[in-house]
């Protein structure tokens, strides 16, 4: 067994392979959590008998809960000083909660009243949400720390996007394998099931807290800024509220529009044939999972070509274009160009978001030459709070243009006026926000001049002030 050496001087900070895999494999733990809860909403309606309506507030609720929690979490979470470390603590206590909690929720009886599985949903539900949002904002905050190249930052949010993929691969078979027989039904399947996931996301927190090194443990050890102050001035950040505002008219575009985008397939481009529907849509998940896999390896060489603000640029340029294209796309008389759109825009979405991820490790740095302070965990929560607050908005707005396109689901087909309406509300928002992300993008400040010279001043700061510089992790077994 041999040691890695330490960082050579004045070359910056990257953790090794193994701690940035063992770092990306932690993110099982957060997105399996959310997606075997996720399943709730189909589940919950089909084989608990519950309200779709009931079922969906009882998602809502939960989440805007979270989504306040989020910036007060961070922000203790960077001050939080132990002997385990800042975000450690806050990782396996949430883990294990949630695990706990993921498969309370499918322990409701089918038997009970709407009232009763609706509590029952909501309060375990709720417990759920904020343990995600807990692990998710630890989690993420502690990958800001693998490195301080610009580049290597690309690749370090590659890794983490790459277990995204593969999850969201797996879980679109989730379903289908609740239903098989050998479980009886899909509410004893789903049991059966969390139980397995929980005893993965508790492994998945523990391998990384034991294997990764914090390196910020003695960050923000003299007196530091109240939240609020410090939560205006994380806004007050200039990069960081234009990443903000281009969130919005991202998450905006691609929830809404995919949200009655379902529908429109289903009942417009399929003409009410949910087989076929149902088919292409996973044949697209498929190839988008493929795809999304295929795209890592070449995100740090992207990043150095182009830039994280040229992967913003180039993300936001092609779903424009694409939104632009669905007149194309959307055609009744050839279904399977639905398929088009996998093979195009999921490794671009891919290295969009991964441009996103990989940026806020540099606002991070920016805004400690500015304050003194390392708040990963607060940038990360007012990030996760807005994500949040949007997709709880977007439930509500999908249903609301639904019912104003007149959509009746309880016909096997929709009148032609009814889906030239759903049409009309499904792409022209979609083309108004990818614009809108657009030009965000374009004027994004912060490149990589820009944050080179960002951190000469940080390393230049840590000379003068040594005791505010980050701890170094120690050699790791390689």
């Amino acid at each position: 067994m041999t040691t890695a050496p330490p960082p050579a001087r004045g070359k910056p900070f990257t953790a090794s392979n193994g701690q940035i895999w063992t770092w990306a494999l932690g993110g099982i733990a957060a997105h399996a959590m959310i997606m075997c809860f996720g399943i709730t909403g189909t589940i919950y309606v089909i084989g608990f008998g519950l309200s779709a309506v009931m079922v969906s507030w009882a998602h809502i609720l939960p989440r805007l809960l979270d989504a306040a929690l989020d910036p007060i979490l961070g922000h203790w979470s960077d001050n939080t000083h132990t002997r385990w470390g800042r975000r450690k603590p806050f990782m396996m206590g949430s883990a294990v909660l949630g695990a706990i909690m993921l498969v309370c929720v499918w322990w409701s009886n089918p038997a009970w009243g709407e009232w009763a599985k609706f509590f029952y949903l909501l309060g375990f539900g709720a417990m759920c949400y904020i343990c995600y949002g807990i692990y998710a904002m630890a989690w993420t905050a502690f990958g800001y720390e693998l490195s301080d190249d610009y580049n290597e930052r690309a690749r370090v949010a590659a890794y983490g996007g790459l277990i995204i993929t593969v999850l969201l691969l797996a879980n679109s078979w989730t379903y289908w394998f609740a239903l098989r027989p050998m479980f009886g039904n899909e509410v004893v399947g789903m049991r059966w099931i969390s139980a397995g996931v929980a005893i993965l996301i508790i492994l998945s927190a523990l391998t990384v807290c034991i294997v990764c090194k914090e390196r910020f443990t003695h960050a923000n050890i003299r007196k530091h800024e109240p939240m609020l102050p410090a939560l205006r001035k994380a806004v007050k950040n200039r990069p960081f509220f234009m990443l903000l505002i281009y969130k919005f008219f991202q998450l905006f575009g691609e929830r809404v529009y995919a949200g009655v985008l379902v529908y429109i397939n289903i009942f417009y481009v399929c003409a009410g044939n949910k087989d076929l529907a149902t088919k292409i849509g996973g044949i697209a998940g498929a190839i988008g999972a493929f795809w999304g896999i295929a795209t890592v390896p070449f995100i740090r060489a992207f990043s150095r070509r182009f830039g994280k603000r040229g992967g913003l640029v180039f993300g936001a340029a092609v779903m424009f274009v694409s939104s632009l294209a669905q007149p194309l796309i959307l055609d009744p008389k050839h279904p399977y160009l639905l398929l088009l759109p996998a093979f195009l825009l999921i490794p671009v979405t891919a290295i969009s978001n991964t441009m996103q991820n990989a940026i806020l490790p540099d606002i991070c740095d920016m805004d400690e030459l500015e304050t003194g302070e390392r708040r990963e965990g607060l940038f990360t929560a007012v990030m996760g709070f807005l994500s949040k607050m949007e997709i709880s908005g977007t439930f509500l707005i999908v249903g609301y243009l639904l019912q104003f396109a007149g959509f009746n689901e309880k016909l096997a087909t929709q009148p032609p006026a009814v889906l030239h309406r759903m049409y009309l509300l499904g792409v022209v928002p979609n083309i108004f926000f990818t614009l809108g992300a657009l030009v965000m993008a374009v004027k994004f400040p912060m490149d990589e001049k820009m944050t080179a010279e960002v951190r000469r001043k940080l390393d230049e700061k840590h000379k003068v002030h040594p005791e505010e510089a980050p701890e170094e992790p120690s050699p790791v077994i390689a």
